[in-house]
């Protein structure tokens, strides 16, 4: 399903595998970083369950260049009742710092995206940091808009609550 049809020369695309969790916590730990945030608590069980287990939520592709992992994206597909419409929801781009401004981000994307439309999804959607103003260009320049569709709402589960 995934291919090469980027305009980056020599990238490739894969299915992540166990033996990736060290390059993904290392991905997610610098996008941590980017937005401020403490590096991930990703256990390898976790990265199991949610990424490569038959039963997974989740889907997580990695670019690779020159034999070497320079991206991840990880996604899910969700169906709208109200609307019966399938969609994609992005959780996470990352693209090694090294490798930024060679077009991996958009490539990741374009693979999604076709994925997204083989599997009847009608859209994609994701949340960027509100003061990731590279994310938010990088995102503009691909043709992306803020979606006003919804407004984005968050609970803490603490305890007391609900």
């Amino acid at each position: 399903m995934f291919h090469a049809g980027s305009t980056t020369a020599g990238l490739s695309f894969r299915e992540a595998g166990e033996v990736d969790f060290e390059v993904v916590v290392d991905l997610e730990t610098q996008l941590a970083t980017h937005i401020e945030e403490a590096a991930p608590p990703l256990t390898l069980a976790n990265f199991v369950g949610f990424y490569l287990a038959p039963a997974a939520p989740m889907r997580l592709l990695l670019a690779e260049m020159e034999g070497r992992v320079v991206g991840l994206i990880s996604w899910t597909l969700t169906h709208e009742l109200y609307s019966a419409e399938r969609r994609v929801y992005i959780s996470d781009l990352s693209v090694d710092r090294t490798t930024r401004g060679r077009g991996v981000g958009t490539a990741l994307l374009a693979q999604v995206t076709e994925w997204a439309r083989a599997h009847g999804a009608s859209k994609l959607g994701w949340e960027v940091w509100h003061r990731n103003a590279e994310a938010k260009a990088f995102y503009e320049k691909l043709g992306a808009s803020v979606d006003r569709e919804a407004i984005p709402y968050g609970l803490a589960l603490t305890d007391g609550q609900l």
